[in-house]
């Protein structure tokens, strides 16, 4: 039996259970993808089923304002994904009729769509013969063919997609995306592969030769940012103020507490904004952080450190902020991670609920 024949074999006896697996519809293809992108299975799955439920169609989620999109994205993180979802959807439902073309370069025209997740769509949704190349399936690839460049240049991009075309089943292409993502997964780990489970064993290189540990190459080039910051929590009335600023490094488009970066950083683009500083000048001298902790977005490591304080004055806010290009609202603690939707504000939200306590 050749490889493809016992990969699409195993396959259907030990694939996982998932929700959105169960129909062959573009639509939930899509939006499962694009959340697994940088979230484990089990940490996707109860924001999926939410999600689906909320936005069950890419009418739905077309008609949505983008701050409940963005709510509902919420411990998904990277929330730019979410705001291409909906303009991708906008751009089906005027298009196409919510359905998604059965084309490759129709679909790579769509807002956050890049080669794998159309190719995972197309193929899963419709079958088309295309291969998909994700982490996994480089591992899957690199390891069985013992392939020892390094993985995430763009020179093993091309390699190895040649590779997954030519791997590919063309009588059950979307099976074998499947299988290859599963295979890599569950069994063809990271660390400790599960070899003696795995159905292309008898042909794989890293295996025969004893290489699985060394196999795949993965070499960074980036190297890790180290930032420290502040954020500031002004209080009004019970409210506090979210601000947002178009020229952000992270958080882009999102209303969120005012934030800056402190020390050296690395480049202009990390430089704290005027709004910030011209907020910040408000705080006593000798004003002390009610509490402090670490964040992660990519290659930066964060240290915040949050100020709490009362501010008088709205109006002077709203004079600044539309000087300056920014919008601002004030929103209540119990709504904060709504209006907010990011774990940073979780984070803050512990320590001003410790300080009502």
């Amino acid at each position: 039996m050749n490889p493809g024949k016992k990969l699409h074999e195993w396959y259907l006896i030990h694939k996982r259970d998932l929700p959105f697996r169960k129909k062959k519809q573009a639509y939930p293809i899509w939006i499962s993808e694009v959340m697994l992108q940088q979230t484990r299975v089990n940490a996707m799955l109860p924001l999926y089923e939410s999600f689906i439920k909320r936005f069950p169609n890419p009418e739905s989620l077309a008609q949505a304002e983008e701050d409940e999109v963005l709510a509902h994205w919420k411990g998904l993180g990277y929330y730019s994904r979410a705001r291409n979802l909906r303009k991708a959807a906008i751009f089906l439902v005027q298009n196409y009729n919510g359905a998604f073309p059965k084309d490759l370069n129709l679909v790579l025209k769509l807002p956050g769509i890049g080669n794998y997740t159309a190719r995972a769509i197309l193929s899963i949704a419709y079958d088309l013969p295309l291969a998909v190349l994700d982490g996994n399936v480089k591992r899957v690839l690199s390891r069985y063919y013992g392939y020892t460049e390094n993985i995430l240049s763009p020179k093993a991009d091309g390699d190895l997609q040649k590779k997954a075309d030519e791997f590919l089943n063309l009588e059950h292409p979307g099976d074998h995306n499947q299988a290859m993502m599963e295979l890599g997964a569950t069994l063809c780990l990271p660390e400790s592969p599960k070899c003696l489970l795995c159905p292309l064993s008898e042909d794989c290189f890293a295996r025969i030769h004893q290489k699985t540990s060394e196999i795949p190459v993965r070499v960074k080039d980036k190297k890790q940012i180290t930032l420290e910051g502040e954020i500031l929590v002004l209080w009004n009335q019970n409210c506090i103020l979210l601000v947002r600023e178009p020229k952000m490094r992270f958080l882009k488009g999102m209303f969120h507490l005012p934030y800056g970066f402190t020390g050296e950083v690395p480049e202009e683009t990390y430089e704290s904004t005027p709004f910030f500083l011209s907020l910040k000048k408000s705080l006593p001298k000798d004003s002390s952080p009610i509490g402090e902790f670490k964040h992660t977005i990519t290659h930066h490591k964060m240290k915040f450190s949050v100020f709490s304080l009362p501010w008088e004055d709205r109006a002077l806010v709203a004079g600044l902020a539309k000087e300056l290009g920014v919008e601002s609202k004030w929103v209540t603690l119990s709504s904060l991670d709504t209006e907010f939707p990011s774990s940073l504000a979780s984070k803050v939200k512990k320590f001003l609920l410790y300080l009502e306590s």
